[in-house]
Order: structure tokens, then C-alpha cells, then sequence
């Protein structure tokens, strides 16, 4: 498990599991260090409506394996 600091500094945990469920999209494979930056640097910051304790960080990427894209 890995422990990550978010654009706030904050720890946010990334298990093997998530992880491995995450690169299981064939267009996320090898996007680990998107992944990581999306935490690190988000370009916009929203309030789930479905869950109030969870938070949404986006950040748009060019010239992925399927094109552009927009990590969430």
C-alpha cells in the first residue's frame, strides 16, 4: 500500500487492490504517474452529490492511450 499527500497535503492511502483495480481499465494502463498527479495537482476540486464525505479531483490530460482524457 502506498501513501500518498494530496494538493492539500493530506495522506490518502492507494492499496494494491484499488490500485490494481484502477490499471484493470485498459486505458489507464501505465497511468500510474497521471493518477498521481491528478491527487497532487487537480485543476478543479468538487463536493460528491452522492456522498458528502467524499471530494472529486479532476485534471484533464492530453495524448493518453485513448486519446484526452479527464481523470476523476
Amino acid at each position: 500500500m502506498s501513501i500518498l499527500l494530496d494538493y492539500q497535503n493530506r495522506e490518502v492511502r492507494l492499496t494494491e487492490e484499488r490500485l490494481a483495480h484502477i490499471l484493470d481499465h485498459p486505458e489507464m494502463v501505465s497511468m500510474e504517474a497521471q493518477i498521481i498527479g491528478t491527487l497532487k495537482q487537480p485543476k478543479l476540486v468538487r463536493q460528491s452529490r452522492s456522498d458528502e464525505s467524499v471530494i472529486l479531483l479532476y485534471r484533464f490530460y492530453t495524448q493518453t492511450a485513448i486519446g484526452d482524457k479527464c481523470f476523476v
